[in-house]
C-alpha cells in the first residue's frame, strides 16, 4: 500500500470517526475509545515511518547535491521535487493528521468518565447537558460570569454573562422557570431543594461558591473558596459530597448522576481583580 493510499484511508477513519462522536451521545461515547485507540496507534506508528522516510531522504539530498549545485543545477531541483518534497508533504499530513486523532481520543476519553471538570484563570466557565442531544456544551468568559441553563419547557440551553460580577441560574421544576442571580465582583450560587421546593442561594465577594444538595441529609451542603473556584457533586459509592477547588480560577463539573441516569451539572466562577 502506497502511503499516499495509506493517509487517505487513516484521514477518511478519523472524519468517520469524528463524525460518530459528534452524533453520540455522551453516555455512549465509550464504545468509539477502542477504535480511536487503534487508530492513533496506527497513525503514530505511520508518523514515525513517514519523518524517517523524508528525514532520510533530505540526507540523501544534502549528501549529492552541495549548496551551489541546489541553487544552480536542475537536476537537484528536479531530484526534491519528485523525492524530497512529497515525502515532506506526507510527513506534514500525517503530522497534523496525529493531533487532530490524538485530540478526539483524549476528548472522548474525558467524556467516559463519571466526573470531568475544566478550569479557566480568571474568569468562569459553565457547562450544561442537554438531554435531548446528549451532549454537552462548554462556555468561557474571562473576567467575568457566564452560566447556562437547560430549559425543558423550550427545549433549548439559555445562557447569561456579566462582566466582572458572578452569575448563576437554576431551573425550578416546581415554578417551571428558570432562576437568575448575580454578584458584582463575587460569586454566586443556587441549588434546588427537592425537598423544600425552593432554589437556595448563597453569595460571597471575592470568594467563588459551591453547592451541592445531598439526598441522604436531604440538605443542601455549601463550601466557599476565597479568590477561586469550587464545585461539588455527591458520590454514591462514598455517599459523601467531594469537592474541587481551583485558585484564581473558575471551575465547572459535569458528573454522572447512577440513580437519575443522567448529568449532573455545576460551576463556581473565579476570582478577577478590580482592575
Amino acid at each position: 500500500m502506497s502511503s499516499e493510499s495509506s493517509i487517505d484511508k487513516q484521514i477518511t477513519a478519523y472524519q468517520q470517526l469524528y463524525s460518530q462522536h459528534q452524533t453520540t451521545r455522551r453516555e455512549q461515547q465509550a464504545k468509539l475509545v477502542e477504535p480511536l485507540q487503534r487508530l492513533n496507534d496506527d497513525v503514530q506508528n505511520a508518523l514515525s515511518e513517514s519523518k524517517y522516510a523524508y528525514k532520510k531522504a533530505q540526507e540523501t539530498y544534502h549528501q549529492e547535491f552541495n549548496v551551489l549545485k541546489r541553487v544552480f543545477t536542475h537536476t537537484a531541483s528536479e531530484h526534491e521535487a519528485q523525492i524530497v518534497l512529497p515525502l515532506k508533504q506526507i510527513y506534514h499530513q500525517r503530522k497534523d493528521l496525529a493531533e487532530k486523532v490524538l485530540e478526539l481520543l483524549n476528548e472522548t476519553t474525558l467524556e467516559t468518565t463519571p466526573v470531568e471538570t475544566r478550569t479557566h484563570w480568571n474568569g468562569s466557565v459553565a457547562v450544561v447537558y442537554n438531554p435531548i442531544t446528549g451532549r454537552a456544551e462548554w462556555k468561557t468568559y474571562w473576567h467575568g460570569g457566564v452560566h447556562g441553563v437547560f430549559n425543558p419547557l423550550t427545549g433549548i440551553i439559555e445562557w447569561q454573562q456579566a462582566f466582572h460580577t458572578g452569575i448563576y441560574g437554576v431551573f425550578n421544576p416546581r415554578l417551571n422557570i428558570v432562576e437568575w442571580k448575580k454578584h458584582f465582583h463575587g460569586g454566586v450560587h443556587g441549588v434546588y431543594n427537592p425537598s423544600t421546593g425552593i432554589v437556595e442561594w448563597k453569595t460571597g465577594f471575592h470568594t467563588g461558591i459551591g453547592g451541592v444538595y445531598n439526598p441522604l441529609k436531604k440538605q443542601v451542603e455549601w463550601k466557599t473558596h476565597y479568590n477561586g473556584g469550587v464545585v461539588g457533586y455527591f458520590d454514591y459509592e462514598t455517599e459523601t459530597v467531594k469537592w474541587i477547588e481551583k485558585w484564581h480560577h473558575g471551575i465547572a463539573l459535569i458528573s454522572w448522576d447512577p440513580h437519575a441516569k443522567t448529568y449532573l451539572t455545576t460551576a463556581s466562577c473565579g476570582w478577577y481583580d478590580d482592575e
